[in-house]
């Protein structure tokens, strides 16, 4: 498949494209997801969201869309990232059953990158979509040597392009901190692997005006 790199400007603070209340009077703000992404998000490859901040409550709000459809994924947790409030109050606002719509929703967590590799392994091949929140969180952590997070990083990969065979696979990163910069071969590689990438980068910084004297 053609690779894809589409510029999203957030406006919210976790990395949005847009971000509008939905409805009921509680300013519950989340993400404008037009049916053109969501048609995009159930085809059977391997999408990424990245940028300066994980994009969670973008593929939260799509994760819990889809579910609101009737469609069952799974989720897995690389960075203790699910905001199970923010899915909970959505999935009212979406669907009139919203405890059908919750249980629509497969999470599993992963505290460890050895964790995450493990439970990408082993996931079966399906026509299922699964969301990964934060797939290199635990991929950044210094006390892995880079060697060890590279070895796993290929095979988590390996096993996510073989998901993808079947079913949608949207993962979601971020870039890596000041601190752990040398991890950037770590997202390049995610990245020359994805089969579609949207990039969310940081809106311009308008310079305030200067009041005039005269």
């Amino acid at each position: 498949m053609q690779r894809e790199l589409v510029p999203l400007v957030p406006s919210g603070p976790d990395g949005l494209e847009n971000a509008s209340p939905i409805g009921g009077g509680d300013g519950l703000l989340v993400p404008a997801l037009d049916a053109r992404l969501l048609d995009e998000l159930v085809r059977p490859r391997l999408a990424l969201f990245w940028g300066t901040q994980e994009p969670t409550r973008t593929l939260l709000a799509a994760a819990t869309t889809l579910a609101a459809r009737g469609l069952p994924l799974r989720l897995f947790d690389g960075g203790n990232r699910f905001d199970g409030y923010f899915v909970a109050r959505l999935a009212r606002r979406l669907s009139a059953e919203p405890r059908a719509t919750l249980g629509r929703l497969r999470l599993s967590r992963a505290f460890t990158c050895f964790q995450l590799a493990e439970l990408i392994e082993n996931a079966p091949a399906g026509p299922e979509p699964l969301f990964v929140l934060d797939l290199l969180a635990t991929f950044y952590d210094e006390s892995v040597p880079l060697r060890d997070s590279e070895r796993l990083l290929e095979t988590s990969i390996t096993h996510l392009k073989r998901l993808a065979t079947t079913g949608p696979v949207i993962v979601g990163a971020r870039q890596p901190q000041t601190l752990v910069k040398e991890r950037w071969t770590l997202l390049d590689r995610l990245e020359t692997a994805a089969d579609a990438a949207w990039m969310l980068r940081s809106p311009p910084v308008e310079e305030p005006l200067q009041p005039r004297l005269f």
